[in-house]
């Protein structure tokens, strides 16, 4: 059967390659003609069905396309239906189990943080502050990690350390926040070699204040799904975590920068794992 279907893939892939390359053409020679004459005499004379190369013979192009691949027009109408069934499914056990997806509005998100937040050095094991980093004229960037198994936060993690340089060039001192347990934050240090200091918000009272919530929707929908794939399929090895510790895979991270007296000055509440700033829209808001 594997083989009597790849010559049907194959002729879906050619026509496909076909349909493209006339639209392109089709594409070309109307930017073009349009800067021959008027736009009024353009849409007069060159937008009609019967001159064959105008934009209006995209129409023929994909009548080929179907008629060449029939099942493809099914198919795809298949994969549309399947990407809304299994977001409403994901939708429906969030609202079933009631998670907290919606405060990622940023209504409830605080204006400043207090700096008496109790946290722990995710490297020493003591207590600490936030006032720790605070009031010493720098500005503090808050990485709120999902799960120590998370390689979306891993590679905004590497980038971050990539552009150093101008992170230090605007003052700014980044700091990471887990809410796991000192064991993973252990082997998590000792797996990115990360350099920053890194917190362990137990109790999750700094997710809560800047209205992180957790969903299955925003983290396991159809979308982020194939954008998962593409990480696999470009070789990409994502995470194990470890046995010996529960993580929460559906919570959802962030990005703040605080001003020394912990004032927010920069927000963004990650709308799934894929969903994080770049180094230029964190340096421009400040």
């Amino acid at each position: 059967m594997a083989e009597q279907a790849q010559p049907t893939a194959d002729s879906c892939a050619k026509a496909l390659t076909a349909f493209v390359g006339n639209g392109k053409s089709l594409l070309d020679l109307a930017e073009k003609e349009s800067g021959e004459v008027s736009l009024q005499e353009f849409i007069r004379q060159k937008i009609r069905i019967e001159q064959k190369q105008s934009l209006l013979g995209l129409i023929e192009a994909g009548a080929a396309l179907y008629k060449r691949c029939a099942a493809l027009q099914d198919a795809v109408q298949d994969f549309q239906q399947l990407e809304v069934q299994w977001d409403a499914f994901l939708q429906r056990l969030d609202d079933e189990l009631q998670l907290n997806a919606k405060t990622l509005d940023g209504r409830l998100q605080s204006k400043s943080i207090s700096p008496d937040v109790p946290l722990v050095d995710a490297r020493t094991g003591e207590a600490v502050t936030l006032q720790k980093y605070l009031g010493k004229g720098k500005k503090i960037l808050l990485v709120l990690i999902r799960q120590f198994s998370c390689l979306l936060c891993r590679l905004h993690l590497q980038d971050l350390e990539k552009n150093k340089s101008s992170l230090d060039a605007h003052s700014v001192e980044v700091v990471v926040v887990s809410f796991g347990c000192q064991e993973g934050a252990s082997h998590w240090l000792q797996e990115t070699s990360c350099q920053f200091d890194m917190l362990l918000d137990a109790d999750r009272k700094l997710y809560a204040a800047f209205g992180l919530g957790a969903s299955l929707k925003k983290v396991l929908n159809f979308s982020n799904m194939l954008r998962y794939a593409e990480y696999v399929a470009d070789n990409y090895e994502f995470p194990r975590g470890l046995a010996s510790i529960q993580d929460d895979m559906f919570q959802l991270g962030g990005d703040f920068v605080l001003d020394q007296h912990g004032r927010v000055l920069f927000s963004h509440c990650c709308q799934s794992p894929i969903d994080r700033p770049s180094v230029e829209d964190i340096l421009s808001a400040q």
